[in-house]
């Protein structure tokens, strides 16, 4: 083998490998991100959760379906929240929202789930008791997209 040729050699080995290098640490990289936005995801949906659990006593208290939908409207600036449903405290259906591109079909509409964080078919869901001095009132649930 001659040394222009040896010196080839070296050059493409070297260049594949820092080809493979570069791969692994992009596909890292992405894998990492895409885990940071899920947990900015689901911390984001948390706090949403809790905001509306808290703007939303009322209206179940005095079973105002209006001012549950008002509040519920705020959700149209969030546009990775897919779905979201008020429960009374027997666990039926209050009044939901749905994001407009959504029919509420298709959502499985169960009672809220006993579990506070899930995830089912694309979507995180969040569900966040409704309490007022000790009572429970009801159940915020919120389906957000991944």
């Amino acid at each position: 083998m001659t040394k222009s040729t040896m010196k080839k050699f070296i050059t493409v080995a070297f260049a594949a490998g820092m080809s493979l290098g570069l791969l692994f640490t992009s596909i890292s990289f992405v894998h990492s991100q895409q885990a940071d936005s899920k947990d900015a995801v689901l911390y984001f949906t948390i706090s949403q959760a809790k905001m509306i659990s808290s703007n939303v006593k009322c209206a179940l208290t005095f079973e105002d379906q209006k001012d549950a939908n008002e509040v519920l409207d705020s959700l149209k600036n969030q546009c990775y929240i897919a779905y979201a449903g008020i429960y009374d405290c027997n666990g039926r259906l209050f009044t939901a929202y749905h994001r407009d591109d959504l029919t509420q079909q298709d959502f499985t509409l169960l009672p809220p789930p006993t579990v506070k964080i899930k995830y089912a078919d694309g979507y995180l869901i969040i569900s966040e008791p409704v309490i007022l001095d000790k009572e429970f009132l009801g159940t915020i649930c919120l389906w957000a997209q991944l």
